[in-house]
């Protein structure tokens, strides 16, 4: 069969999958050059996000691995002959809930103030001392009790933390029902969003859910950008009505010059960088390498999504 590699990798990562795929005929889209769509439309497996349409419009495809957790733009298809499509669910656990505790403690301990101090050369310990904050003894609500969630709920317990998940669809939740967060928000020291965007899960922070947050909450989003009223969220944080945020997606990417969330006081822009690390594009090969062997012996693939849930 042909394997189409939208993904792109270097020398020591191409190297690393022709060494491990066998019987198979291995088309690199960076070396192809113009009209790749073409090529695309001969191969009966695709490693990588490609357009839509294209899935739309392949007779050959059979299994589509993409190099993601998201598949927005993968809903409601309709393709001819119903590929597979599996995700990365799962992967990123690690790096993202790693990403969530650096961006507590930053602002916590006041990091992100450190470091625009020594820019200017200014020395205020003694003044922002009394402000730091501990994560120790926090109370913290993650929304979703998936594999970032639940990671996250690991390494904040090592914090001495009060935890709290919310997921509607998973019964292990502290919280299955939504109208339980008008009780609960108003307690919680930090918010994680952790949910995916799905038409149940848009603006479930509302304006009015982030009325209920406390001066001294801050709100974390490494889910979807949408689950959070993000017009809503800079207003908060303009009026100081919550301590700051860790916002690892936004709702445009990048964000414009002239985007309030550069100049919004108390905000960490991690850029969506929440699931990277240094190997991460060898793991994700490897990853497909997993599934292409349970395609090969007729097993049930990893991580199949549910295009008419959205997860």
């Amino acid at each position: 069969m042909k394997i189409f590699c939208a993904i792109d990798l270097n020398k020591e990562e191409k190297a690393h999958l022709k060494e491990n795929v066998n019987l198979h005929q291995l088309i690199f889209k960076d070396e192809i050059g113009e009209n790749p769509v073409d090529t695309f439309f001969d191969c009966e497996i695709c490693f990588g996000n490609i357009p839509s349409t294209w899935v739309e419009k392949s007779n050959k495809l059979r299994w589509l691995q993409l190099e993601s957790v998201g598949f927005d733009t993968y809903l409601k298809l309709e393709t001819p002959n119903n590929p597979s499509i599996t995700n990365l669910k799962g992967f990123f656990a690690v790096p993202v809930a790693e990403t969530v505790i650096a961006g507590i403690l930053a602002l916590f301990r006041g990091m992100d103030k450190f470091v625009q101090l020594k820019e200017t050369e200014g020395w205020q310990g003694a003044d922002m001392r009394p402000a730091l904050r501990t994560l120790n003894n926090s109370t913290v609500l993650i929304l979703g009790a998936g594999s970032i969630g639940l990671h996250l709920k690991g390494l904040l317990e090592s914090f001495n933390c009060k935890i709290l998940l919310y997921d509607k669809y998973n019964t292990n939740a502290d919280s299955t029902d939504i109208s339980d967060l008008q009780t609960i928000l108003p307690s919680m020291d930090i918010i994680v969003n952790c949910l995916p965007d799905t038409q149940e899960t848009k603006h479930l922070l509302n304006k009015e859910r982030l009325k209920l947050l406390n001066k001294n909450a801050i709100v974390v989003n490494v889910g979807r950008s949408p689950t959070i009223d993000e017009d809503a969220l800079i207003n908060c944080l303009k009026e100081k009505r919550i301590a700051g945020a860790v916002l690892d997606v936004t709702n445009k990417e990048p964000i414009p010059q002239d985007h309030p969330l550069w100049k919004v006081p108390n905000v960490i822009l991690t850029q969506h960088t929440g699931g990277g690390y240094r190997n991460e594009i060898l793991d994700k090969v490897d990853v497909f390498l997993e599934n292409l062997k349970r395609f090969e012996e007729g097993l049930q693939l990893h991580n199949v999504i549910d295009v008419t849930k959205g997860y």
